[in-house]
């Protein structure tokens, strides 16, 4: 007797693309709300880091008398070689005459570094663009993501050394922004051009200067003077044309310096 085969029932055309059409709806809702986790991770990574900066910076404070470091000065380190204390890290004179992207710096001169136990990671948002064609490098490393607020942190190269009392001079610290979110627009070393902008790291932050780095869904974190972090979102039609994506701008008026 012939035994009769039962045919494989095979997907249909029609079923196929159903079943296609669904698992392109599931990716459609899935893929933003992973995109969306990542940012959100991204934003709390960076909140812990300025956390952590801030513990740091009262400690610092505690053990130099409530005196806030220079943003930089002129100086020697213990091998002799002349450079630039920035608070960030020891650049050597020599280092000028290098091409953008080779600059030696030796965070260890970091005036934070001695409170962090982490500090080569803490330094660095996860956010900031690293690996990315708009990304102009300025050290042979990466190095601050965060800016300090210029009106505590004074630049005295070449200057009589001088310190802000934070403790004895300023009020209401808990409004007072000490580090936040930065980043600059260079149009003016190589490889940047006027036209080619890039951005690149920066280290400080001012009233009224396009420094503030607004990457987290347009906002940009703010560490205050009592440890606080929150974020708050640009001036309105302050964001650097040069780069309107990167959201580089300035902090409205309220955002006391």
């Amino acid at each position: 007797m012939y035994k009769i085969r039962k045919q494989k029932k095979a997907f249909t055309l029609v079923e196929l693309l159903v079943v296609i059409s669904i698992i392109a709806i599931l990716l459609a809702m899935i893929i933003p709300a992973l995109g969306g986790a990542r940012q959100q991770a991204k934003t709390v990574i960076c909140t812990s880091n300025l956390k952590q900066f801030g513990q740091a910076f009262g400690m610092y404070l505690a053990d130099y008398s409530g005196n806030v470091f220079m943003q930089a000065y002129i100086g020697k380190n213990e091998q002799g070689e002349l450079g630039t204390f920035w608070y960030y890290g020891f650049e050597p004179t020599y280092a000028s005459s290098l091409p953008e992207g080779e600059r030696p710096l030796f965070r260890k001169y970091a005036k934070l570094y001695p409170y962090i136990e982490q500090y080569d990671s803490i330094e660095i948002c996860p956010a900031f663009p690293y690996g990315s064609g708009m990304y102009k490098p300025k050290y042979n490393t990466k190095w601050m993501t965060y800016g300090i607020n210029a009106n505590l942190s004074l630049d005295r190269r070449g200057e009589t050394p001088k310190y802000i009392d934070l403790d004895n001079q300023v009020k209401s610290p808990q409004n007072l922004l000490i580090f936040a979110d930065s980043a600059q627009v260079n149009t003016f070393q190589s490889p940047a051009s006027p036209s080619n902008p890039m951005v690149e790291e920066w280290h400080y932050v001012e009233s009224g200067k396009p420094f503030i780095h607004f990457r987290h869904n347009q906002k940009a974190n703010i560490l205050f003077g009592d440890g606080h972090v929150s974020a708050s979102k640009p001036e309105k039609d302050s964001i650097d044309r040069r780069m309107p994506e990167l959201n580089i701008g300035r902090f409205d008026k309220e955002i006391r310096f």
